[in-house]
């Protein structure tokens, strides 16, 4: 080989324009900076053709596979890269990132520390180990460290935001609507700041100057769902009668890899409640049952229902939640799809449905529950949580709420449960998680369908 090998600058099979390896990486980066995660991805695979221990190409390969949802394969590239160079800062940060992505928290606390060890300031990876004690429910440590970023660099705008979220996670929330204005002050071109001082605005109260802050948001980014979802929680303007898809999507997504911790700061207690009635539907403990947990989330439910199930499929809108239940090697079964759609293609499949604070996305619940329904046996149960609404504030039988969910009418649920052809309904009041340091009221259903 030369000393001086040349590439196709495009990264196609046919031969172009033929750039050196220099110049190529070059324009790959070029496109790597402007989004182009996979035209990037080719001209560094065609690079590493020409020099497979190519270091850098290797490197930002793995990055652009983790972009492109590739988690084990940017893996799989960066370990590569670190088998040739084990010192190697960025590397070691940015697979510290896919790692933490994917719920693989020790081990992305591990590359960050070992990376901290070469560059001990540098604040994107101090803010990054933040992101993870936080996940962990680290709160307090995270902050420190978030705080430790913004010392060696107090122009890093993912610090302040980080910061923010650790502090709201600590429940200061003053303190993180604070933080989340200076990021938005560093980059007031950025949405996601705006989406940010909204939700933080939400949580203080202060209603109207949350929506000032969603529609500031939007300005900047109209396809911004969760904040289009939320403002119009907030104004009752507009309203869907249930969530939509893209916005059920990104807000799970987005929050898929502390998910845990956040709900343990919540105090969040849904699948153990759902454990419990389970158990008093189905008293025999040695009965095997094919049950659907149906918006399974990162899998919490899962422990609880294997002890009962024969067969134990999972099945939710966002595919981060999915990897996570996945990685718990608890069901049978995963699939990423929308729910309804989902039970409309299973017909007389499950003996058990449970669904545990899922069908708060859903104002108007005939369609999930006929669907539901449809893919129980006969003497088939459901059983779910909602949160409680008076008939007073709710003329349809549920509203929406400034936080985005729904809530419901006791008899809006006995009716449409009854339409559906569930009998034997019981509907008891809960507590499922807290907001805002409060309780939250909740309706615990469940129900079954007849005999045959």
């Amino acid at each position: 080989m030369s000393s001086n090998p040349e590439v196709n600058a495009d990264g196609r099979d046919q031969v172009t324009t033929t750039v050196s390896v220099h110049d190529a990486m070059a324009i790959a980066m070029q496109k790597h900076q402007s989004s182009q995660f996979a035209e990037a991805a080719n001209i560094y695979r065609t690079i590493l053709a020409a020099i497979p221990d190519h270091v850098d190409a290797l490197h930002f390969l793995g990055v652009a596979e983790s972009q492109l949802g590739h988690s084990q394969v940017a893996l799989q590239l960066m370990g590569q890269a670190l088998a040739l160079v084990p010192d190697h800062a960025d590397v070691l940060n940015n697979r510290g990132n896919v790692l933490r992505e994917i719920g693989r928290l020790d081990e992305a606390e591990a590359d960050y520390r070992r990376s901290l060890v070469l560059r001990p300031q540098d604040a994107g990876t101090l803010s990054n180990l933040g992101v993870v004690l936080r996940a962990r429910g680290d709160f307090e440590g995270a902050i420190a460290m978030q705080r430790e970023a913004i010392v060696h660099n107090p122009k890093h705008t993912p610090a302040w935001q980080n910061l923010g979220s650790a502090l709201e996670s600590a429940q200061r929330e003053s303190e993180a609507l604070e933080a989340y204005r200076e990021a938005a002050r560093l980059a007031p071109e950025s949405a996601a700041h705006f989406f940010r001082i909204g939700f933080a605005l939400y949580t203080l109260g202060r209603i109207e100057e949350a929506v000032h802050a969603y529609r500031r948001c939007l300005a900047l980014d109209p396809n911004q769902v969760r904040a289009r979802h939320l403002l119009m929680a907030c104004t009752g303007a507009d309203t869907p009668s249930r969530a939509p898809d893209d916005y059920v999507r990104s807000e799970f997504d987005a929050f898929a890899s502390d998910f845990d911790a956040k709900l343990a700061q919540l105090e969040y207690r849904g699948p153990a409640i759902v454990g419990d009635a389970v158990g008093e539907i189905f008293p025999d403990p040695g009965l095997r049952l094919s049950v659907l947990d149906a918006g399974c989330g990162t899998g919490l439910c899962g422990p609880l229902l294997r002890p009962r199930a024969s067969l134990l499929a999972g099945v939710d809108l966002s595919s981060a939640m999915v990897a996570l239940a996945r990685a718990r090697g608890i069901y049978d079964s995963l699939e990423v799809e929308e729910l309804t759609t989902y039970l409309r293609r299973q017909r007389q499949t499950s003996d058990l449905i449970v669904s545990a604070d899922t069908l708060v996305y859903f104002g108007d619940l005939r369609d999930i529950l006929g669907a539901a329904a449809g893919t129980l046996r006969p003497r088939g149960a459901v059983v779910f949580t909602l949160e409680c609404a008076e008939p007073q504030e709710a003329p349809l039988g549920y509203r929406i709420n400034p936080h985005g969910r729904y809530s419901h009418t006791r008899d809006y649920v006995l009716g449409v449960l009854g339409k559906a052809g569930f009998v034997d309904p019981l509907i008891r009041t809960v507590e499922t998680r807290k907001e805002a340091k409060a309780w939250v009221r909740g309706w615990l259903v469940s129900a079954r369908l007849p005999a045959a």
